[in-house]
Formats: structure tokens, sequence, C-alpha cells
């Protein structure tokens, strides 16, 4: 009986070395993610807009996906990809109209000499923001009031998504203030984060009344600018040392 061959194994082919790629063609990568991505940010702008248009005529109870969707001119399905809820396009909407404010008060307090100057630059820039734009005004801040329980959600990664628009619209306010509380205490002794956040307040009033009256046909006795430059003048004697 012949003897019985034992099989020869081939010794394992070690993996081909990857070959790196050329430079060129990782540039090449970046530039398709890169217009990608601006594509989809400009079609998630188009879509906050759409959806802006949509709840000034039909309140947030009538705002569908299914109507921003048709406003927009996308499919359902198409909508989804950008949006999975009505809650989080809900959002983004009333971020974009927070998020344009902070970004204006943040760069006009920047230019401000002082705590006074600052507590003018929140008044200003955020009337100025909405003074034309009403309906972003009230998607910003009485959306939430005026729809029925439970309409509007907001959690907890909402907030988080929020808190850091209030550092940006009142750091730099607080900074200043407390330099010149460094000089000799203010004379209304308000903590300097307070008194930035009160001067925001008192603009977000002045944009209330002004909607109020003019959505009846009666405007206020007094123009902006004058309403503007007493308040400015009211915080920074308040302010001052």
């Amino acid at each position: 009986m012949p003897p019985v061959r034992k099989p020869v194994r081939k010794p394992a082919r070690k993996p081909a070395r990857a070959r790196a790629r050329p430079k060129a063609v990782d540039a090449a990568v970046a530039r398709r993610v890169a217009r990608r991505d601006r594509r989809r940010e400009r079609s998630r702008e188009e879509i906050v807009a759409a959806t802006r248009a949509v709840l000034a005529r039909r309140g947030v109870a009538g705002t569908t996906l299914d109507e921003v969707a048709r406003e927009v001119g996308l499919t359902k399905a198409a909508l989804y990809y950008y949006y999975r809820s009505k809650d989080a396009l809900l959002f983004d909407v009333v971020f974009a109209a927070l998020d344009a404010q902070a970004r204006a008060v943040h760069d006009a307090v920047a230019a401000a000499p002082d705590g006074g100057a600052a507590l003018a630059a929140i008044i200003r820039e955020t009337v100025r923001v909405f003074a034309g734009r009403l309906d972003d005004f009230r998607i910003a801040y009485l959306l939430a009031q005026l729809s029925a329980p439970g309409d509007v959600k907001v959690t907890p990664a909402d907030l988080a998504r929020i808190r850091p628009l209030n550092d940006l619209s009142f750091e730099g306010t607080t900074r200043l203030l407390a330099a010149d509380a460094r000089r000799g205490k203010s004379r209304c002794g308000v903590e300097p984060r307070l008194m930035a956040f009160l001067a925001s307040v008192s603009a977000i009033g002045l944009l209330t009344m002004k909607g109020a009256v003019e959505s009846v046909g009666d405007p206020l006795r007094y123009s902006d600018e004058q309403m503007i430059d007493a308040l400015a003048r009211i915080f920074a004697a308040a302010a001052a040392p």
C-alpha cells in the first residue's frame, strides 16, 4: 500500500500593502463632501423659511409636515430626510431666529467701549433684528405662549442648544459692566449679568407692544428710535458707577 502523502501547505500570502491615496484624490473627496454639506444646509434653510411662512398663515396647530413639504416643493418623504418630526422642525425655526439675534447682539457689544454702551447695544440690536420681521419675533418669543398645551415641545437637548446663545448675547456686556463696577459700585447695585438680561427683556417688551398695536393699525406714539434711545439712557444711568 503506497504511503499517504501529506498535502503541501502553501505559505499564506501576506496582504498587499494598502497603497496610499494620492493627495489629489483626498482633496477631491473633501470637496465633494463640502459641496454635499452646503447643499444640505441650503435645503434646511429653505425648509425653515417655508415653515415660517406656513406658521404665519396657519399657526402651530395648522402647520403640518405635509403643508411644509408643499410649501417648499418637496415630497413628504424627502422632508423626512431632513426632519423626522414636526417638533424638530419647529425647534429649528425658533433656534434660527434666536441665533440671528444672539449673533447680532454679540457683534454690536464687541464694539462697545463700556457697560452702558453695551446695554444700549443689546437693546438696539434686539429691536433692529426683529422690527421688520415681527412674525419671526412672535415665533421666537410668543409661539409657545399662544399655542395650546402640548403643541410645542422642547426637549432638554433643545434647551442645551439654546443656552449657549444666552452666553453669546450677555457675556461681553457682563464683562464690561463688571470692569465698570471695579471703579465704583453701580447706582442700582444690580448684578452685571442680570442687568444685561434685563436690557434684553426691555427690548423684547418694546417689540411685543410694537407688534400688538401695529397688528390693529394703531401705531405707538413714539418711534422705535425714541424708545430705544430712552431705554438705553435709563439702563446706562442705572449701571453707571
